[in-house]
C-alpha cells in the first residue's frame, strides 16, 4: 500500500473519531467491567459464605466470563484453549441459569 492509500484508509476507519478517542473508550470499558466483575465475585462469595442461593449470579459470571474468552479465540483462532475453556464457561453458566430460571431463588 502507498502512503496516501494507508492515510486515505485511517481517515475512513476514524471518521467519528480519533484514536486517542477510541483508545479512552476501550479503557474505560475495560476499567468498568473489571469494577463489574469484582463486586460481582465479591457479592458470589457473600452469598456462599452466609449459605444464600447464588446460581443466578454464578450464571451471570460464567457466561460474561465466557463470551469473553470466546472473543479472543475469535480473534486469535490458533488458540484451541480459548474455544474449549470458552465452551466449557458458557456451558456452566448456562446450567447455572436454568436451574435458577427452574427453581428459582430459593
Amino acid at each position: 500500500m502507498k502512503k496516501e492509500e494507508i492515510l486515505e484508509k485511517s481517515k475512513r476507519e476514524n471518521l467519528w473519531q480519533d484514536e486517542r478517542n477510541k483508545l479512552i473508550s476501550i479503557k474505560s470499558q475495560n476499567y468498568a467491567l473489571l469494577i463489574g466483575n469484582a463486586i460481582l465475585l465479591v457479592v458470589i462469595l457473600w452469598k456462599q459464605i452466609h449459605k444464600m442461593p447464588h446460581g443466578e449470579l454464578m450464571g451471570i459470571f460464567g457466561v460474561q466470563f465466557a463470551v469473553s474468552i470466546l472473543y479472543k479465540y475469535k480473534n486469535k483462532p490458533e488458540s484451541k484453549l480459548y474455544l474449549i475453556a470458552g465452551i466449557m464457561m458458557l456451558i456452566a453458566g448456562i446450567i447455572y441459569l436454568i436451574d435458577f430460571f427452574i427453581n428459582g431463588v430459593g
